[in-house]
């Protein structure tokens, strides 16, 4: 095989290496921008929502748009939202809706509070908006200031889509791991494709 063929096999193969980084790079870098105010995935990390939600099952969060935003939340929604109480360290939460109140509703001697796992000043509806009460599935009571209230400011979005017990798996691949294995797919597809045209040229001289 001439000269000239082997230095546009190399050209090609430059070119393609360069493909492949600009693809991967644009692709991570679009998933970061797309999710850089919503991370969608949560790993159930308690026991409070079994039998429907497990340890280590890996939860689907969204409330961006209508159905799954805050002011559409209603009961029966299992939502994921930040705890309000200071001790708790902002944990995030996924329980279940038990109660909605919208402004302006009376909250005094309502008998959903008899569900509190203890009692609690009752904030007024008409300075906040709708507030939220939720409750594990596997919990006797709604806890204060985890469980309520839950505001439009803590609530971060509904569960759509569940898939059992491997969430153990975004666990294991957190920075800097996740990014090493990344190097490591990019750098296979390359010599993949690197050593597919090599076996071509040594085919063409053979001919």
């Amino acid at each position: 095989m001439s000269t000239g063929k082997s230095k546009n096999n190399k050209k090609k193969d430059i070119k393609i290496i360069i493909v492949i980084s600009i693809v991967f790079i644009i692709a991570f870098f679009s998933l970061r921008m797309i999710l850089v105010d919503t991370n969608p995935f949560y790993v159930v990390a308690s026991g409070s929502m079994v039998p429907v939600l497990n340890i280590n099952d890996l939860i689907i969060v969204w409330g961006k748009d209508n159905n799954t935003s805050f002011n559409n939340a209603k009961v029966h929604d299992i939502i994921v939202f930040k705890a309000t109480d200071p001790t708790e360290d902002n944990k995030t939460i996924v329980h279940r809706v038990v109660k909605v109140f919208q402004k302006g509703d009376r909250l005094a001697g309502n008998s959903a509070f008899n569900n509190l796992c203890e009692p609690m000043i009752m904030p007024s509806t008409d300075n906040i908006g709708k507030i939220i009460m939720t409750k594990g599935d596997a919990n006797d009571c709604s806890i204060p200031l985890v469980d309520f209230p839950i505001t439009q400011k803590n609530y971060i979005g509904k569960v759509i889509f569940t898939i059992p017990q491997v969430g153990i798996i975004p666990q294991i691949l957190k920075p800097p791991v996740n990014y090493i294995l990344m190097a490591v797919i990019a750098g296979l597809l390359i010599a993949s494709f690197v050593k597919g045209n090599k076996k071509q040229e040594e085919k063409l001289k053979d001919e």
